[in-house]
């Protein structure tokens, strides 16, 4: 499970990478600062690859062109300058954050807002991605109205989607390759939409026997409904503090902790913001938060343990994304790699780690997050990170494998899906229809 990174025979040379980032999703801008890492590995691996990169709006317009590639750029100025001032003295670091914030205010923000125009922007070519492997993927949007005329964009051979939460992490993306018969990089439909979703995912982590924290389902309408009685649901099965998250979203948005019904009520209408069903779990007090990364198809890699530190009760947004980081420099909550845990606890969560990953079908990579609880020093899993908030270079670096190693082996790996996928049969064996219809003929007729 761990050690170099396996190769497959023939590497993605040549290959032409649609990287795809964005959409509606409340994590949006985190999406476009892992764009931005990511095509700067792709533009450092040019004799490989050529990059395509495609934004999707905040109402959902395909654009790609200049002004998508000036987004990338200047978010990478920032995030860069966001690096430069970690290390620096206090005279030297109040000139950086002048400058990030002019960057911010004269170009992030002015891009940003000419891309959400969609159509209408400058610098865009508006394109859509068909769910239609005879098309060749990729359609002008004037071409819609009179159908396929022409191809005026390049075909790409692989996916690469960024879009972190809804529509990105959720399988819904996912889906539309499949449809257009597309290889893309991370989990299939089923792995990607399991791990979006705590609540089925804790039941299946359940089901093949890994260990996880006692928690409790709402729904919207439940809660709408009769406030009284989800309070006694929760009291019914657990005790405060409690941790209060939508069921379905990423990076910590919406999540913390309750220490009474009041509070716990309170957060569940802030979680329902984000989604239409809240998990409520048990709290582990004394924690240690720890992840690691798999990688791979079938013979797994395995990171090293990563610790969280938090600066409050829980790991939330604010933790991972300060409030005090200008949009394309968000710093990452900080984090110390290996974690400070025994080995023997080590081994044991990387060996669970890929147990997760292979309990949810998942491909590619993920990112598998645990909770400690620090007394008996026990691990419980708590989510499966699939594509693209697995991504964690730094996790990876932190592992002996480097961005350009990880984003090659990423590409490879969804080659190889695809070629698996096309060995399906999606006809019966015998070449004829598994359903006979001849009696539904009438006689004489």
């Amino acid at each position: 499970m761990s050690g170099a990174i396996p190769r497959l025979k023939q590497a993605g040379t040549g290959r032409r990478i649609g990287l795809i980032f964005g959409s509606r999703s409340v994590e949006r801008e985190i999406s476009i600062m892992t764009a931005s890492k990511i095509y700067e590995v792709l533009l450092s691996l040019r004799d490989q690859f050529e990059t395509l990169p495609i934004f999707l709006t905040a109402e959902g317009a395909w654009l790609t062109g200049e002004a998508v590639r000036d987004l990338l750029t200047v978010d990478a100025e920032i995030r860069k300058l966001a690096e430069r001032s970690v290390v620096a003295g206090t005279a030297e670091r109040s000139k950086l954050n002048a400058e990030k914030l002019r960057l911010n205010r004269e170009r992030y923000i002015p891009q940003l807002d000419n891309l959400d125009r969609g159509q209408s922007a400058t610098g865009v070519d508006p394109l859509f991605l068909a769910p239609d492997p005879s098309v060749g993927t990729l359609v002008p949007q004037q071409e819609r109205k009179g159908w396929l005329r022409k191809q005026l964009h390049p075909t790409i051979d692989v996916a690469f989607p960024v879009i972190h939460g809804t529509h990105g992490e959720d399988g819904t993306i996912q889906g539309l390759c499949e449809l257009a018969d597309l290889p893309y990089v991370g989990a299939g439909v089923t792995a990607s939409a399991v791990g979006m979703d705590k609540i089925i995912s804790k039941l299946i982590f359940q089901g093949a026997g890994l260990p996880v924290v006692e928690g409790v389902g709402i729904t919207r309408r439940e809660l709408l409904e009769d406030e009284a009685a989800v309070a006694k649901g929760i009291e019914r099965r657990l005790n405060y503090p409690v941790v209060v998250k939508p069921a379905v979203a990423g990076s910590s948005v919406g999540i913390g902790m309750a220490h009474n019904a009041t509070e716990a009520l309170s957060l569940a209408k802030l979680a329902m913001r984000f989604s239409s069903r809240v998990l409520i779990e048990r709290a582990v007090e004394q924690r240690i938060e720890v992840q690691c990364g798999v990688l791979g198809n079938h013979a797994l890699t395995v990171s090293e343990c990563e610790e969280i530190i938090s600066s409050g009760e829980v790991v939330g947004y604010r933790d991972k994304y300060p409030e005090d980081t200008q949009p394309g420099s968000a710093d990452l909550a900080p984090s110390i790699i290996p974690a400070r845990i025994p080995k023997t606890l080590a081994d044991e969560i990387r060996s669970m780690a890929a147990a997760a990953f292979k309990a949810i079908d998942s491909r590619g990579i993920s990112r598998v997050d645990f909770l400690i609880d620090s007394a008996a020093m026990k691990p419980y899993v708590n989510e499966v990170n699939t594509m693209p908030g697995s991504l964690s270079f730094t996790l990876w670096e932190g592992s002996g494998v480097k961005p350009a190693e990880l984003v090659v082996r990423l590409v490879e790996l969804a080659l190889e899906a695809h070629r698996e996928k096309r060995s399906t049969h999606f006809k019966s064996t015998e070449g004829r229809a598994l359903v006979d219809r001849r009696h539904l003929v009438t006689p004489g007729k």
